[in-house]
């Protein structure tokens, strides 16, 4: 009876009901089963688990050193820039994570649905270069403060033989997808929220596709606007399917796709479909569980932790390693500081992934 009451309440923005919706919509085919909850939370442990696990051998181990940033040096305009970025945005990351997480938690002496989502979406930056898994698809500007990354030697079968040189920007990089990354989630919600207001009889494949597309748009222009500061770079790229082909701030369309469109479009559906009791549908039926207050909200957080995560691996980092595994030559011009010693090809070590050249395997 219970079970029948949450399930009538279960509604999308558009009145349909949201059992319905997902089964015909959802990008990862969400099970039927009333126990949905179950799998996606089990999906979270697991995950939340094997990002521990992966960053704990690479704090652990030899390969958590800086970054050689080799002879190329840099302008003191560009050492003011990368100085400036590693303060001012976890500065504004602190503020975003304040406002979205602790307020509402002082309201309501809870975690909402919308506060779990920005916490599992915290390590969402463990997915930063997986695409990098078998070809090296990304390089960083190791001027930044940096200890290596957790590929090679600590992500299990891990591939590519650069895989732990390349210099993850910790202190640009993790707060960077807060302040650069969700916030595109919000905005595209607050302002399909507000067609809603206007269009009521909107339906949801229509507001998906909108997710999707206006998604895309954002993240493709606020990347082509750091790629051309030099921070980081996508050498890997289909030139075909790019803009700017073969310049060293080339963007794949793909990286747009993939991770704007479709990665970050899972977390705005997780957020914008959820039903008149503030839930979202992973957690469709734990309401009814007789649990104490406190693992009814664990349970939560590892469904929508389960969600988000596994939709970063299905949507993005398998399809966006296959474009880099097919990319073309890497672009000339490349300094040492963004190269970072990850060319390792061929006889004297000198050439980068491309075409007619052979895919090395870790020794």
């Amino acid at each position: 009876m219970a079970a029948d009451r949450f399930d009538q309440h279960t509604k999308t923005p558009d009145g349909i009901s949201l059992s319905t919706a997902v089964e015909a919509t959802s990008p990862l085919g969400m099970s039927k089963a009333p126990q949905g909850y179950v799998i996606w939370a089990t999906l979270g442990a697991f995950w939340f688990l094997f990002q521990m696990y992966v960053w704990g051998r690479w704090i652990c181990g030899p390969y958590f050193v800086p970054a050689d940033p080799g002879p190329d040096s840099i302008s003191p305009a560009m050492q003011n820039y990368l100085f400036w970025a590693q303060v001012i945005v976890p500065l504004l990351c602190l503020t975003c994570l304040w406002y979205w997480i602790v307020t509402p938690w002082r309201r309501e002496r809870r975690l909402n649905s919308d506060a779990m989502i920005v916490i599992a979406t915290t390590t969402v930056w463990f997915w930063d270069f997986s695409p990098s898994y078998i070809v090296d698809q990304v390089l960083y500007n190791s001027h930044l403060f940096n200890r290596g990354s957790w590929g090679l030697y600590a992500w299990p079968g891990w591939v590519s033989p650069g895989g732990h040189l390349l210099p993850e920007p910790l202190l640009f990089v993790p707060p960077a997808y807060i302040v650069l990354v969700l916030s595109q989630v919000m905005v595209v919600c607050w302002m399909l929220r507000k067609i809603k207001e206007r269009r009521p009889n909107t339906g949801v494949a229509t507001f998906i596709a909108a997710i999707i597309a206006g998604l895309f748009l954002v993240d493709s222009m606020v990347e082509m606007s750091v790629l051309r500061t030099g921070l980081y770079a996508y050498p890997a790229a289909i030139r075909a399917f790019s803009l700017f082909p073969g310049s060293t701030y080339q963007f794949p369309l793909s990286e747009g796709i993939l991770f704007g469109g479709f990665g970050l479009g899972s977390i705005a559906i997780l957020k914008f479909f959820k039903d008149d009791r503030g839930r979202t549908f992973v957690e469709k039926g734990i309401d009814t569980l007789r649990i104490s207050e406190a693992r009814r909200q664990m349970l939560r957080l590892l469904a929508i932790y389960g969600w988000i995560h596994t939709a970063f691996f299905v949507l993005y980092m398998m399809p966006a390693t296959f474009v880099a595994v097919n990319g073309d030559d890497y672009p000339k011009g490349y300094p040492s500081y963004l190269i970072n010693g990850m060319c390792l090809y061929g006889e004297h070590h000198d050439l980068c992934p491309g075409p007619g050249i052979s895919i090395p395997r870790p020794k």
